[in-house]
């Protein structure tokens, strides 16, 4: 029997019905409101004023409290937002880069760009059918929140495969590049106009759940270097930093 494995979040935030300060404003605001309404009729009658000031004091105390719930439900809202969930990602994604980048420039002599990123698998789990970005790129600016077909690519491929993939293009010129794209990647033209142009190297390691069974998500890096994951060292450092981040992925989600 396969095991219910738990999704990554992504990088949009709940709906307004969700979030935690949303529902104590729900259930705060009632109380307050009747409580003022007593105090209202009570204080119309000269009899029973001590009990109109009781009410009044509980108005302003279950205003107080409610307002402290919500200021409470804000500050936790703002501290599982995606920006911070995903920071302990960011970093570890930043650590490989980082590792990859020195391995790399010491063996070329030159430090060639590099991007690197993480993927997150949209659910469900058992039938995916897409990728989503859920941290910026580390080398390089955007990318957010980008969503791509696991019918295409090397992330793709590693995805479906359940296996590291690395590609390596010799190709001479862009167009011929892109050509490849098609013909070895699965790319249709139309997807291939909307990716990073000259992108001749790449590298994709899935991460698995805890059961093996399904995959959380895929590490991918990038160049416009060609062969920088040729060298054997080069791989075997991408592995090894990847489990590392793999366990990192499983324990904090």
């Amino acid at each position: 029997m396969a095991l219910r494995a738990q999704h990554i979040p992504g990088v949009e935030r709940p709906p307004l019905w969700r979030r935690r300060w949303f529902l104590e404003t729900v259930t705060s605001v009632p109380p307050v409101v009747a409580a003022g309404f007593t105090a209202v009729n009570l204080w119309g009658n000269p009899l029973r004023m001590p009990l109109g000031y009781l009410a009044a004091g509980m108005v302003a105390w279950l205003a107080c409290a409610g307002l402290l719930r919500v200021a409470l439900a804000r500050r936790q809202d703002a501290r599982e937002g995606p920006d911070v969930t995903h920071e302990g990602l960011y970093a570890a994604t930043a650590a490989l880069h980082a590792a990859v980048l020195h391995q790399v420039g010491q063996a070329r002599g030159e430090l060639p760009d590099l991007r690197a990123t993480f993927h997150r698998i949209v659910p469900p789990l058992d039938r995916p059918t897409q990728i989503e970005q859920i941290i910026p790129y580390v080398g390089a600016t955007g990318g957010l929140g980008r969503r791509f077909s696991l019918n295409t690519g090397i992330t793709g491929q590693a995805v479906r495969k359940r296996e590291p993939y690395v590609m390596s293009s010799e190709a001479e010129s862009e167009s011929d590049h892109r050509a490849e794209l098609v013909s070895d990647w699965g790319y249709t033209e139309a997807q291939v106009a909307q990716i990073t142009p000259g992108r001749y190297s790449a590298a994709a390691v899935p991460v698995l759940d805890k059961s093996g069974q399904h995959v959380l998500g895929v590490i991918y890096l990038d160049s416009s270097a060609k062969g920088i994951f040729d060298p054997a060292e080069a791989t075997d450092l991408l592995l090894s930093v990847s489990d590392a981040i793999g366990e990192f992925v499983t324990r904090r989600y």
